[in-house]
């Protein structure tokens, strides 16, 4: 809503003259639910879109879309080595789940050496994949041929 501000002069012969300005005041809703109001002139205000894909800049994924966090396929062997005691046999399966799922709501992948390759030739693999919903924090395993399903509510 506009108001009027009136600025008042005072000339050299005594006149009394008022300058209209327009002002608008933007309402901001904090996380915490507290309401700001910021005053702002009309020319600073400039009209902002949610809500359209289309709209959406590349590179960013709406707040409730599927986030890949990190992402690995393969498998371990218990032959002894390392720390561990054990061989980890992985490739990094991050980047294609990058391209595939994140920005969506619901997402579907066949578990396959397609994924990153074979870090583990004629033995059994999974994929194991840390995605974020917002804030929440979500895992999901699948084995080899098997359909894995990514969802945000």
């Amino acid at each position: 809503m506009f108001r009027i501000v009136f600025i008042l002069m005072l000339l050299g012969t005594g006149l009394l003259v008022c300058v209209p300005h327009l002002q608008a005041e933007m309402k901001i809703t904090l996380k915490d639910g507290k309401v700001i109001e910021v005053p702002v002139s009309e020319k600073d205000v400039k009209s902002i879109e949610y809500g359209n894909p289309q709209a959406v800049p590349e590179g960013v994924v709406p707040e409730k879309a599927i986030r890949v966090q990190s992402a690995k396929y393969g498998n371990i062997s218990f032959e002894l080595e390392g720390e561990l005691g054990y061989k980890q046999y992985f490739c990094n399966a991050k980047e294609t789940l990058v391209k595939e799922c994140n920005g969506k709501n619901k997402c579907r992948v066949i578990v396959g050496n397609t994924i990153c390759g074979d870090p583990y030739p004629g033995k059994g693999k999974y994929l194991y994949v840390e995605y974020t919903c917002g804030r929440k924090l979500k895992r999901a395993k699948k084995s080899q041929t098997e359909v894995m399903v990514l969802s945000c509510p």
